[in-house]
């Protein structure tokens, strides 16, 4: 299940990757959810991968609610979440498919994913954990990103959908504390690998998923932790402030315009919406 906006060239290496090294043993389907592309990504898809089921959005509805669609019209024993802009090696979905069959307290799995260089490990997340993205064996985890994560049907059925109230960011860390809450395990699998380029499409509406991440924190400790969401909330009120008065500085001051005011946007956003939560 990949979720796609505007992201032709990454989308169509990413697919590419699927077909050209995912062998006979590992059947499969590939769903992806456009939201809402102004470019020619839902073409290149449906004039060169026929084979690929295309749901098209009529507008970006986010990653959460984009990938729950996909989940509802997956038929596999296993569902895979996977970014746009990734890249698939060799046998690396044989393996994390191989390593849920043979561990089966294992509710989801997740691989190694490299940066661009297709050599350097990527870090993951969200600071959880004591850099698991080091180790060199099977190791359980607490979280995975979903830029690729594969879970068990057994799982989506028992957890739930992806939590919509998530825009984008935040989904998977909420996602990963359902799985263990319901007393799955997550490993982290080093043998697979997997390139992550990493933001390709956040990079295209940068102030909007900056806002939503902050947005999105907020959320999850309300949902999660509401003993410590006063004091989280409070001390994002203040860093938005400090910050917002910051760029406006920078706007008034110094020559970088643009980015200070579209931070100074943001920020203002942000503060909005720490200070009115509902």
């Amino acid at each position: 299940c990949i979720v796609n906006y505007r992201s032709e060239a990454y989308v169509k290496q990413c697919v590419e990757s699927i077909y050209d090294n995912t062998g006979q043993s590992l059947q499969y389907e590939m769903i992806i959810v456009d939201n809402a592309s102004t470019d020619s990504s839902c073409s290149i898809v449906s004039d060169n991968f026929p084979f690929v089921k295309l749901i098209q959005n009529p507008k970006n509805l986010g990653f959460a609610r984009a990938n729950n669609q996909g989940l509802r019209i997956a038929q596999g024993e296993f569902i895979l979440l996977l970014n746009n802009d990734t890249f698939v090696f060799g046998d690396s979905l044989e393996k994390l498919v191989a390593f849920l069959r043979e561990n089966p307290t294992a509710g989801a799995v997740g691989p190694c994913l490299l940066n661009s260089d297709g050599a350097t490990i990527q870090v993951q997340g969200s600071g959880r954990g004591e850099k698991f993205w080091l180790a060199t064996r099977p190791t359980e985890v607490q979280f995975l990103t979903g830029a690729a994560l594969m879970i068990r049907r057994e799982v989506l059925a028992d957890v739930g959908e992806l939590d919509e109230n998530f825009f984008f960011y935040n989904e998977d860390l909420d996602w990963c504390k359902r799985i263990i809450d319901k007393q799955w395990k997550i490993y982290y699998l080093p043998q697979s690998r997997i390139i992550h380029y990493g933001g390709q499409s956040t990079k295209l509406n940068n102030i909007k998923t900056f806002v939503e991440g902050y947005r999105g924190g907020l959320y999850y400790c309300a949902k999660h932790h509401p003993g410590v969401f006063v004091l989280y909330r409070i001390l994002i009120i203040l860093l938005a402030a400090l910050a917002g008065l910051w760029y406006l500085l920078r706007l008034i001051l110094w020559a970088d315009k643009r980015r200070s005011a579209l931070y100074l946007k943001g920020y203002a956003a942000i503060f909005k919406i720490a200070l009115f939560w509902k």
